[in-house]
């Protein structure tokens, strides 16, 4: 008998498979396909993804290498320049240094060591203590929120159970190529992406539901802190009950088209949303709300920072007189109307005598009161006398130029003692931007014995600017262009302010003024009048031409010609689209570009007032063994050197008179 091992198995007939029915069969065939049309349409949507990131990561690395050409080329183009155009870029450079030190003290990698302290199992932010213990649960939205949460995670270790922070579309891959973004190797922190071009998507809706979701399940023990960064609401999204994000949408645009205030057409988003206007800390009740927040608004009104989610709006009513203001409350969907006519209780438990939440701290990290201080500190390293202003500037950029200017010929006037401290209140209590009180107008009234190289005005806030999609421009660049036409003004009308050579810089916080890819832009009196000034030498040369013997410098003229008007500030205001006359003059150097700067606060703003610092043909600032001959000295009639030395006396090289001159144009 042969061994198991090798006795042959006997085989098992086969089972004859089952006749399907031929509908059965073509149901399945259906399904299969529809299998695959999906699995193929879920490949190709994960290959598009792939693609646009590896399109945006080329893109930075092209973005960085041209930068860095740039920067060579621009160095090696200075070499050439003359003494003016290198007193000018110095200025630039001064300018820049101070707002660049203002954005690093409000960077949001910084803050949060700077606000929030840990003292053992103690946590302290602004005054106010928490206790943790193992008990803190962390959501927020915003870019910023990449770096507020993985600092707070990194400070709090343990103690933090579980993070959903909500940023922009590209966020989270773009974190991997900044190693100060990085969060714990064992983050408890989730990232979620949502949003697409400033605008909410399903993406945004769901992760924000299932953050409304989680929080909904904490308990008294519990701190909930969220993480808040200005311009959210398009990641902070969630329609309330039944209603469709697209009904939502459609609704704001319709506002938008009547006319409708921003305050008006934000009442309706909050009464829509089953997080603004304090909704979701009312889901997270009765557990301790803790809210961090970069403010973005001019004064810090907490109603108005990013939807306010955690901030009670007892003028929830206020939706629907504005959706029967302008009558559209007839064609609303049914959800829409049904959500609009809910009425919030007489009595809420939940808030104090004041209309706040009792079980909400509200904490600020950083604004733009922060970066004025630490531009007032970079503003005493250069040897400029600082003067804040103002942090709560609001209104057109038109009113705000006037303002400025006003000021500053104020400031000018008083340090020469044409007007006194009495007058210059006078002419600045009622002003509609920039009011200030007798207080103010005691402490920043200027004299020559405190002067220094010079005074550095300092403020900030949010000037209103009209910005269609069609636009080119952003609200500094016109107040930039604004101011030096404004100041233009001012010198004609005093003539005493020519002795000063006074410059703007406005500047976004997050690096991106408007639809533009700048973060702001330099203006002094000089340069919009130049570009009309060249506009008129060139009329009048085509007029006096004559074509038939220059038939060539005609074209050209013609050319050149087209190319200024299209750039003559009236214009391009007119237009919307300051941006490029901005790139047109001087190679772009009077645009400010700072990237994307690690915050989010308001615009700063810096006006600089130095005296008796030219900006002429530099003959009074050039070495001794480069300057003509005596009698072929500056004879500027202002000239310090002519009015103090002898003429027969070489003037030493620290000697420059007062008068400003236009910029150089090179359009292109």
């Amino acid at each position: 008998m042969l061994p198991k091992k090798l006795q042959s198995k006997r085989k098992k007939p086969k089972k004859k498979r089952a006749q399907l029915d031929p509908a059965e069969a073509l149901a399945r065939n259906h399904k299969r396909q529809e299998s695959l049309k999906k699995r193929t349409t879920k490949v190709e949507e994960i290959n598009e993804i792939l693609n646009k990131r590896k399109a945006e990561r080329t893109e930075k690395k092209n973005a960085s290498r041209d930068a860095e050409i740039k920067l060579y080329e621009n160095e090696v183009k200075n070499r050439s320049k003359t003494i003016q155009e290198k007193r000018m870029i110095q200025i630039r450079e001064d300018m820049k240094s101070i707002l660049v030190a203002g954005l690093d003290k409000v960077n949001a990698l910084k803050v949060v060591g700077d606000k929030v302290k840990l003292e053992g199992s103690t946590m302290t932010i602004n005054g106010s203590k928490y206790k943790l213990k193992s008990n803190v649960h962390m959501v927020g939205w915003g870019r910023e929120t990449l770096m507020l949460g993985a600092s707070l995670e990194k400070l709090i270790g343990k103690h933090l159970r579980k993070g959903f922070l909500v940023v922009p579309r590209g966020s989270v891959s773009g974190m991997w190529d900044n190693p100060l973004w990085f969060p714990a190797l064992n983050s408890r922190i989730t990232f979620l992406e949502g949003g697409s071009m400033g605008m909410p998507n399903e993406k945004s809706v769901e992760a924000t539901r299932g953050i409304a979701d989680y929080c909904k399940k904490l308990r008294k023990a519990d701190i909930l802190v969220v993480v808040l960064s200005g311009g959210t609401e398009a990641l902070l999204n969630c329609p309330k009950g039944a209603i469709r994000l697209e009904e939502v949408e459609e609704l704001l645009s319709i506002l938008k088209t009547a006319k409708a205030t921003p305050m008006e057409i934000d009442a309706v988003r909050r009464k829509l949303s089953a997080v603004f206007g304090g909704e979701l800390a009312r889901l997270a009740y009765p557990a301790k709300v803790v809210t961090l927040v970069m403010s973005d608004v001019a004064g810090n009104l907490p109603h108005l920072v990013a939807g306010s989610p955690t901030v009670n709006d007892p003028g929830k009513d206020a939706a629907l007189a504005v959706v029967r203001k302008y009558k559209l409350e007839e064609s609303l969907p049914p959800a829409v109307r049904e959500v609009l006519h809910e009425r919030p209780p007489v009595k809420d438990p939940l808030v104090d005598e004041n209309y706040k939440f009792k079980f909400v701290d509200y904490h600020v990290l950083a604004d733009t009161g922060d970066a004025i201080r630490g531009m007032t500190d970079a503003a005493f390293r250069l040897g400029l006398v600082p003067v804040s202003l103002s942090s709560t500037v609001v209104g057109p950029v038109r009113e705000v130029s006037r303002a400025y200017a006003q000021v500053t010929a104020l400031m000018i006037l008083a340090a020469e003692g044409k007007i006194s401290k009495l007058e210059m209140y006078d002419a600045m209590k009622f002003d509609r931007v920039l009011p200030l009180s007798e207080e103010k107008i005691r402490e920043i009234f200027p004299s020559k014995e405190r002067w220094g190289l010079g005074l550095c005005l300092l403020s900030g806030g949010a000037p209103n600017a009209d910005l269609s999609e069609e636009s080119r421009t952003g609200p500094n660049q016109d107040l930039a262009l604004y101011f030096s036409l404004d100041w233009y003004l001012k010198v004609k009308e005093n003539p005493i302010l020519n002795d000063y050579v006074v410059w703007f810089l406005g500047g976004s916080t997050d690096g991106i003024d408007g639809n533009t890819k700048a973060a702001g832009a330099y203006g002094y009196g000089s340069l919009g009048p130049a570009v009309f000034k060249r506009y008129k030498e060139l009329t009048l040369e085509e007029s006096a031409l004559d074509i038939k013997n220059a038939v060539r410098r005609y074209e050209s003229l013609r050319d050149e010609l087209s190319r200024v008007s299209a750039i003559l500030p009236d214009r391009v205001l007119r237009e919307r689209n300051a941006n490029f006359m901005f790139t047109n003059i001087n190679d772009g150097d009077e645009l400010l570009n700072l990237g994307y700067t690690y915050t989010n606060v308001c615009d700063l703003h810096i006006i600089r007032i130095a005296r008796y610092q030219c900006s002429c043909d530099g003959q009074c600032l050039a070495p001794r063994e480069e300057l003509p001959s005596p009698k072929e000295l500056c004879r500027d009639e202002k000239c310090a050197a002519n009015r103090t030395l002898p003429k027969i006396v070489v003037p030493p090289r620290n000697q420059c008179c007062a008068r400003s001159t236009g910029p150089k144009l090179k359009i292109y």
